[in-house]
């Protein structure tokens, strides 16, 4: 199968190293950035840098858009009105939060409409080879493009799983809150200890072996079971003195702190480590003379 490109970045360069690796022919990467296309090229290992979208997908059975959210609609439209694309090839974007059907003009101009989003991140192009085999990818279109694109994942050594084009939004929504809040959440708790004393550039050292420890509990007993701590424990006192502590300090770092609690009550329920008096013990610590949900809005175990 020949495969083209449409973008130059870690992601699709990523993808045309390991799509070479195992079998396939990359034809062409193209970018606005000619430079950029050429540095593609040289990493992949083969194929033409080029400088826009129709004549990469000249004699590609599939393309891969890898440019940015905003620009997939109107790439997509450049590529199909050029012309040059093949009687049932498959255009499939990369993106997380779209879904196929925002390939405008694939259809009427011959091709089928996929989207493929693996769920990882990637700091780098080294990060991105080492990681992308080992990832899930989430798949929705045509069907027939939604094949080819499993069949591809597979051959990556990737897990492929179907989703409605529907909840694109929600999915990527879900992917945004464990990737990216979590490094906010990171930040507020090294916050919390720079508050407390300890140098800004030793909290994060210092919490890292706790976060590879509860994501590695998360790999051993999955959810809600690796939750542990004090709401896991139904340690209303503990929780109480947290908030005091929050409280006393400049800004308004008590209020995530509330949110978070709140729903940690819940994934305790889930658990069963936490029965229904203590959790309404923990809301009224939480929420006390201040508006909020009751006790009862707290789902039963």
């Amino acid at each position: 199968m020949k495969i083209a490109i449409v973008g130059a970045g870690v992601l699709g360069t990523a993808l045309g190293i390991l799509l070479k690796r195992v079998g396939y022919t990359i034809t062409a990467v193209s970018s606005r950035n000619r430079r950029r296309a050429q540095d593609a090229i040289a990493s992949i290992g083969e194929g033409q840098p080029l400088g826009d979208p129709g004549s990469a997908a000249r004699d590609a059975d599939l393309v891969f858009l890898a440019v940015p959210d905003r620009a997939i609609a109107a790439v997509s439209l450049e590529l199909a009105s050029a012309g040059t694309l093949r009687q049932g090839a498959v255009v499939a974007h990369l993106a997380g939060g779209l879904p196929a059907g925002v390939l405008a003009g694939v259809v009427a101009a011959g091709g089928l409409r996929g989207s493929m989003h693996p769920l990882q991140s990637f700091a780098d192009l080294q990060t991105a080879v080492r990681l992308l085999p080992d990832a899930f990818f989430f798949l929705e279109g045509d069907e027939e493009a939604v094949d080819v694109l499993r069949t591809v994942v597979i051959a990556l050594e990737g897990r492929p799983v179907r989703i409605d084009g529907a909840t694109k939004a929600l999915y990527h929504a879900g992917a945004a809150a464990a990737s990216n809040f979590l490094v906010t959440l990171v930040d507020y708790a090294a916050t919390l200890l720079f508050r407390a004393g300890v140098p800004r550039d030793a909290a994060l050292a210092a919490l890292l072996p706790l976060i590879k420890g509860t994501v590695a509990n998360l790999e051993a007993v999955g959810l809600p079971h690796a939750l542990t701590g004090p709401i896991a424990r139904g340690d209303t006192g503990t929780v109480r003195r947290h908030l005091k502590a929050l409280d006393e300090q400049p800004g308004d770092l008590v209020r995530l702190y509330r949110h978070l609690a709140r729903h940690t009550i819940e994934v305790a329920l889930r658990k069963k480590s936490l029965g229904t008096e203590e959790a309404s013990a923990l809301l009224e610590a939480l929420y006390e003379g201040r508006p909020s949900i009751g006790p009862d809005d707290v789902p039963p175990p």
